[in-house]
């Protein structure tokens, strides 16, 4: 931590917040100044952190080369559309005489970042509800670079850990901010002016109809789902700043102005109708949508309601000892119970439970299976340009599928490898997987016993696992498949492994598994052999190594 920059936090909200919070889980050292006292909004998750960081009573009181200011402030837009980003002046003048650099993360059009001198701009993609873990693992990071002033070292992580990156000049960064929020907003606007042509919203059971000819095209995806206008704090005040500035500017903003005027008249229209569902950002829909395809908005409603409510917040807070507790006296699974498990929801629904994402959820079909392999095979291997450069072309190459299920990737290997195994802890899964890829005569298939590799020693390109580490009971069957994996790659090979990192899960969950760190896996890759190690964090949770001997 000595090495990292100080970071002050001006502006101590929701974005603030999670900001000082993620950087603090990240091993810096923040402060956080605000003009009034602060509401801590994710206690819940996070009180422990919350100690660690200081409030300041001088903006400038840790002022240095080596402080980096976050301004995260919140703009206003007045009932005539004009932008109010008077409060983010005021947080900006209190450092204006700086020594150190400035990161303004405020939602400012572009048109109005000319009245700051900033070092970069880094516009926020936050969600409410996982606005921390959305900061120490975005899923967008857009940088707009003002000055010549090097970079601070969590801009490195956050490009590491981010899912998509862009680059270019501080407008450039808000046209993709604002363009992202309008999108939403166009979104959610249109299918429920389309909806509302398609059936009388006024009967409840005509929303079903509604939905029916809708999931037909866009089958459930994020913010095109029929039901309530688009409201909360960020759509609605960006929609109508970025048309009115840009009318201002006599641009055609027709198609803009027409979504927010949109959203009024079916905002009316909900006042009259009551029934009419929430709509659910990503995180929130997705999560249900794959436990239960065909259950009831109400059901997510009713539960996050529950859930937010303060008394239930408080109770989860003072009982969590006894989850602790519970978790403790469980004991550690073997590689017995490991085995045995997988036998067990090999039995019950194969498809299912090597990938629960399937959009059908415990309804996968062969088709999803296939889909969904064909396209983590794609992702993950076959468009990788680390991979690639690393191995060149595929066709004369060797491959170990590490924990292989039902062959759900190995088949799509097998397209393009010359030679592959797959390897699999549970003998119901080979079983299934042998009969599924009859006609691959370029596969061969081995049951594992959990701790070693039935492979010869440097016989394979490469080694891919998916899915499998993340349900490793114990770092030390991780530490032994490392060394195994490197014991079986051929000079110069590669492995590239899915782990899980984070938050772990509960024992008593089917998927439960250790969490490690990125710094983890590089000291025992190191210890078992490979000469070079990288990572990625995607999606909060998932951690990605690759290895090279």
């Amino acid at each position: 931590m000595e090495n990292k920059e100080k970071i002050v936090i001006l502006g101590y909200g929701w974005v603030g917040q999670a900001n000082a919070l993620a950087l603090t889980t990240m091993g810096y050292k923040v402060f956080y100044y605000d003009i009034v006292h602060p509401k801590l909004h994710y206690a819940d998750s996070y009180s422990h952190i919350y100690d660690e960081i200081k409030s300041l009573s001088d903006p400038l009181q840790m002022d240095g080369p080596d402080t980096w200011y976050i301004i995260s402030v919140g703009d206003r837009v007045k009932e005539d559309g004009i932008q109010d980003i008077s409060l983010i002046e005021q947080a900006y003048n209190l450092v204006k005489n700086r020594k150190g650099g400035i990161v303004l993360r405020s939602t400012v059009l572009p048109q109005n970042l000319s009245k700051f001198q900033f070092d970069y701009y880094v516009p926020e993609f936050l969600h409410e509800k996982q606005a921390v873990e959305e900061c120490i693992t975005p899923f967008y990071f857009v940088v707009g670079k003002k000055s010549d002033r090097l970079e601070p070292s969590f801009f490195k992580e956050w490009r590491k850990r981010a899912h998509k990156v862009f680059e270019g000049t501080p407008e450039e960064a808000s046209y993709v901010k604002y363009l992202s929020n309008i999108w939403n907003s166009l979104r959610i606007a249109f299918i429920n002016e389309y909806g509302n042509l398609i059936k009388d919203p006024s009967h409840p059971e005509h929303v079903k109809d509604i939905d029916k000819v809708i999931d037909f095209i866009f089958g459930r995806k994020h913010y095109l789902k029929y039901g309530r206008s688009y409201g909360g704090h960020c759509l609605p005040k960006d929609t109508l700043a970025f048309f009115t500035a840009h009318h201002a500017l006599e641009k055609n903003v027709q198609i803009l102005k027409a979504v927010h005027h949109s959203n009024l008249v079916h905002r009316e229209l909900e006042n009259q109708h009551q029934h009419l569902p929430e709509w659910f950002s990503g995180w929130t829909y997705d999560l249900g949508a794959v436990a239960n395809p065909t259950a009831n908005n109400v059901i997510f409603k009713i539960w996050n309601s529950a859930n937010n409510h303060p008394a239930v917040q408080s109770a989860r807070s003072q009982l969590r000892f006894l989850t602790r507790g519970v978790q403790q006296l469980i004991p550690n699974k073997s590689l017995t119970d490991l085995r045995s498990h997988w036998n067990r929801l090999a039995k019950e629904n194969a498809r299912y439970f090597v990938n629960p994402l399937t959009p059908s959820g415990k309804e996968a079909t062969e088709f999803e299976l296939r889909e969904t392999g064909m396209a983590d095979y794609e992702k993950h291997l076959k468009n990788d340009s680390v991979i690639k450069a690393r191995l060149g072309s595929f066709n004369d190459k060797s491959v170990l599928d590490l924990g292989c299920g039902v062959g759900r990737v190995t088949e799509f290997l097998a397209n393009d490898f010359k030679e592959v195994y797959g390897v699999d802890i549970s003998e119901e899964m080979i079983e299934s997987t042998k009969k599924r890829l009859a006609g691959k005569g370029n596969v061969k298939f081995y049951l594992g016993n959990g701790n070693s590799l039935p492979l010869d020693k440097s016989s394979v390109d490469l080694v891919f696992s998916y899915q499998t580490f993340q349900h490793f009971p114990s770092e030390s069957l991780i530490k032994d498949y490392l060394e195994e994996i490197c014991r079986v790659l051929k000079p110069g090979g590669v492995a590239k492994i899915h782990l899980r990192t984070g938050l772990g899960t509960y024992k008593w969950k089917w998927y439960y598994g250790v969490s490690v760190t990125s710094e983890f896996m590089q000291k025992e890759s190191k210890k078992a052999g490979f000469a070079s190690f990288d990572y990625r964090i995607d999606g909060i949770k998932n951690l990605w190594v690759t290895l090279n001997k």
